[in-house]
């Protein structure tokens, strides 16, 4: 008896990524690797492709859809299913995980007349609430990581052929992975998938195991380009298996399923694939847990122990990051308005409104592993964006709520017009920690702080490596590159969010490139802790917010500090009034800071133009302009006093499949005053910041 591979490739780009990208990864990945199979009938297998790859093909090369259709008919592809902008269906809001499945089956229905039964399960994230709502649908089947497998209680010589698993008698079929197998193709020759179906079943019965994986891996990774298709990776591993059919068969899930019976019933505990399992963890606990593995993978027993070894759960990316956090929390408040000013629409025909939330809701930007995801800001941009899209496609009214936004157990207080949003977070330092242009749908504040990751002592040691060997040493190994030299000196750690309006008092000291680096002593105790509520209120044209803070300096002494925000919504600006004041007499820098995603912008003192991305001092100004380069648009700050304006780039050092890379997360502008303070003489600041179309 033959062994049998059923096969499935994913192929997918993030909504909003750059055009170009989506260009290369169609010449040089989908195109080719679809007109090379369509010359080997014998090689069935099953595809899906993502909505926001469907709509690009559409619009630009719809001669892929042809090939696919062609391939359809003939009965060479079978298509699957998923959410149809790609979202992590277990951490969306129900109605929309239903909706954008609808909206595919819709979409693959009108377009090739097909209903699959199968389902893409994006980034394999799995709870046990899924078969309900899968098999309500008419969805049969799913593929799964073998962790998941093991992660249930199985060892590695049990987990092939499919399993089934039900939810309230709700059942589905699922495929585990073989991750062997996602290393085998197409990395190594294609006699070695043999080798390894041979080696895996010389003590085990049975004759199945399912490959399942990125389509990019196909000529758009690091150098597979050369491999798969100028070296001629892929047409050798069709030829073969086509000469090897009596002994391996590649063939769809679904066809597999009519074929053979499911091998038992199981039940999956939360889980996504192993590496983003780990990847889910804090830095010091991925540590950790990457020398456990690794040591238990040196004692004989370890296949015996692997079961009871994992890390953690998707969900924990809203720990270790706040701002997937608020990301993810902004869009869930925005589906509850959608969901309650659309409550009937047709999934098949949906609203302006619920296309732009369901856009927003596309996984890649809200998580980070070893492509770059959350730390690309175009990314967690064009989820605001479409979040903004939506809310201006809802009814256009000016209110305020007061709600745990973030579900951190304090409460935010939250402002929404049709021109401005702001939230405010009291408990952080009476921090602004979203300000939304509506008009422009932008989320100026969409800044992330700069913090360790646990790949940075990775970066450390390459780094040293380079020193030692500086002819041309760029990499030891060939998926950890330095797309730069000496990144170790950006390694830069904040010990605070990067909010806006969080408030130093700060010794003569304190210089910017301390302030930069974040190294150095805060003398007050208002930079993380909380502030009061003593006004929130709406106005006629937008909202004033009232905030106090008893805190101390030098650790002993008072000092207290009120801040006013006015948000005038109408004219698009906000003033913001600091009262200061000292129970002694003393000379201090206040140096309040605010943080903004300017990835296109330039700063303007009168005549004079500079870089948002480098690093600089200005003494005695009154006020400045950043204008974004292309459309001229402003952002005017000004004050009624003279401050020292410091500002720098807030840059990140993150793992992208190309390597590791510096990029650009916000600039930090700090405005800072000296000043000589007499016991009990309030001392006044203000500054007014106005967006200009």
């Amino acid at each position: 008896m033959p062994f049998y591979l059923p096969f499935a490739v994913h192929n997918h780009q993030p909504v909003g990524n750059f055009a170009k990208v989506f260009k290369k990864a169609t010449q040089e990945c989908y195109a080719p690797f679809l007109r090379i199979v369509k010359d080997y009938p014998f090689f069935r297998f099953s595809l899906h492709i993502s909505g926001p790859l469907w709509e690009w093909f559409e619009e630009n090369a719809s001669d892929l859809i042809d090939i696919i259709g062609e391939m359809v008919t003939r009965g060479q592809i079978e298509l699957m299913v998923g959410g149809f902008y790609e979202p992590l269906l277990p951490f969306v809001p129900e109605e929309d995980a239903k909706g954008q499945l609808i909206y595919m089956f819709h979409y693959l229905n009108k377009r090739f007349g097909i209903k699959p039964k199968g389902l893409w399960l994006t980034e394999r994230v799995w709870t046990q609430d899924l078969p309900k709502l899968l098999a309500s649908l008419g969805i049969e089947y799913t593929l799964l990581d073998d962790a998941h497998f093991f992660n249930a209680g199985l060892k590695a010589q049990e987990i092939h052929g499919y399993f089934i698993t039900e939810k309230d008698g709700y059942h589905i079929y699922v495929f585990p992975i073989s991750q062997q197998l996602r290393y085998l193709i197409p990395f190594h020759p294609p006699a070695d998938v043999l080798t390894y179906f041979e080696e895996f079943f010389r003590h085990t019965s049975g004759h199945t195991l399912t490959y399942g994986d990125d389509g990019e891996k196909f000529g758009l990774w690091p150098n597979t380009k050369e491999w798969v298709y100028k070296k001629g990776w892929l047409v050798k591993f069709l030829e073969f298996l086509e000469e090897n059919q009596d002994k391996i068969k590649v063939m769809p899930l679904g066809e597999y399923i009519q074929t053979f019976p499911p091998r038992d019933r199981i039940y999956l505990p939360p889980a996504a694939y192993e590496e983003m399992m780990e990847w889910t963890l804090l830095p010091e606990m991925a540590l950790r847990y990457e020398q456990f593995v690794q040591e238990l993978k040196q004692r004989p027993d370890w296949e015996e122990l692997r079961p009871f070894v994992r890390g953690g759960t998707w969900d924990n990316f809203l720990r270790k990051y706040e701002e997937s956090n608020r990301m993810h929390k902004k869009m869930i408040l925005m589906s509850k308005k959608v969901a309650r000013h659309y409550p009937q629409s047709d999934p098949k025909s949906p609203s302006l409104a619920r296309r732009h939330l369901w856009q927003a809701q596309c996984n890649c930007g809200y998580w980070h592993g070893v492509f770059g995801g959350l730390y690309l800001g175009h990314l967690r941009q064009v989820i605001y964006q479409h979040l903004l899209a939506a809310q201006k496609h809802l009814p256009q009214t000016m209110e305020i709520e007061t709600i745990d936004y973030d579900c951190d157990g304090h409460s935010e207080y939250l402002f929404h017009s049709p021109k401005l949003n702001a939230y405010f977070k009291p408990s952080y330092g009476g921090s602004l920690i979203e300000l939304d242009w509506v008009e422009r749908e932008i989320n100026l504040t969409n800044v992330l702080t700069r913090r360790k990751e646990a790949y940075h002592e990775k970066i450390k040691k390459l780094v040293q490596q380079e020193t030692k060997e500086e002819e041309g040493v760029k990499t030891i190994h060939e998926q950890f590159k330095l797309k730069e030299p000496h990144l170790d000196k950006y390694l830069i750690y904040d010990w605070h969010r990067r909010y806006s309006f969080l408030d130093h008092l700060l010794g003569e000291d304190v210089n910017l490139e301390r302030f930069y680096r974040a190294a150095y002593y805060d003398l007050g105790n208002f930079t993380l802790e909380p502030y009061k509520i003593l006004k929130f209120l709406k106005t006629t044209n937008g909202v004033e917010l009232l905030l106090e803070r008893e805190g101390l300096i030098f650790e002993k002494e008072p000092f207290t500090i009120k801040k006013e925000f006015s948000l005038d919504a109408e004219n698009v600006c906000m003033y913001v009034k600091y009262t200061l004041l000292s129970s002694i007499s003393c000379t201090l820098s206040f140096a309040t800071e605010i943080n903004l995603f300017l990835p296109d912008w330039e700063l303007k003192l009168g005549a004079k133009v500079s870089s948002v991305r480098r690093k600089r001092a200005i003494e005695d100004i009154k006020k400045f302009r950043l204008v974004q380069k292309d459309t001229g648009t402003e952002i005017k700050i000004s004050s009624s006093d003279t401050f020292t304006l410091w500002y720098f780039p807030l840059e990140t050092v993150n793992f992208s499949e190309a390597g590791a890379e510096r990029t650009y997360q916000g600039t930090c502008f700090a405005f800072v005053k000296r000043i000589t303070f007499s016991p009990h003489r309030p001392i006044c600041l203000e500054w007014k910041i106005e967006l200009i179309c």
